[in-house]
């Protein structure tokens, strides 16, 4: 029988706002121009980015907050099926959950893909922020 163990909404929201500032922060102000041109060379210029982007940027961020709330629930839902009780079991779970899925995960992508290496520096960059850092404060707000 499958088990779907209770995750305090609060924590899924606090979740979900964490990844959406940070994703926020790394590709805007921190490394958003380093991140822009690496796309434009994955891409052959700048024809990939819709001319009215910007029009739909609040879309994307919607759409984009929900994605959140998925991994932030999904995350709970770990930390609690695997009753992390400190800091340093939910810092593990997010470590197995970067190093076992995420890492192999762009490696793959970067192999095949053949996608720019700045490219991947940020996809290991927003992953661990979004399995790691996200499971350190999701157990510090109280996923139970």
């Amino acid at each position: 029988m499958l088990h779907v163990p209770y995750v305090a909404g609060g924590s899924v929201l606090i979740g979900a706002l964490y990844n959406q500032m940070s994703g926020a922060f790394v590709y805007g102000p921190m490394f958003g121009q380093v991140w822009l041109e690496a796309m434009n060379k994955d891409k052959g210029g700048d024809a990939w980015m819709d001319k009215n982007g910007k029009d739909n940027m609040p879309v994307l961020m919607v759409k984009e907050f929900f994605l959140g709330l998925g991994r932030a629930w999904v995350t709970g839902l770990l930390l609690n099926l695997t009753q992390a009780r400190t800091m340093s079991q939910a810092a593990q779970l997010g470590a197995f959950l970067y190093f076992g899925v995420q890492v192999p995960t762009i490696i793959s992508e970067a192999m095949w893909e053949k996608r720019p290496y700045d490219l991947q520096k940020f996809k290991l960059l927003s992953t661990f922020s979004s399995s790691v850092l996200l499971s350190c404060i999701m157990h510090w707000w109280g996923t139970a």
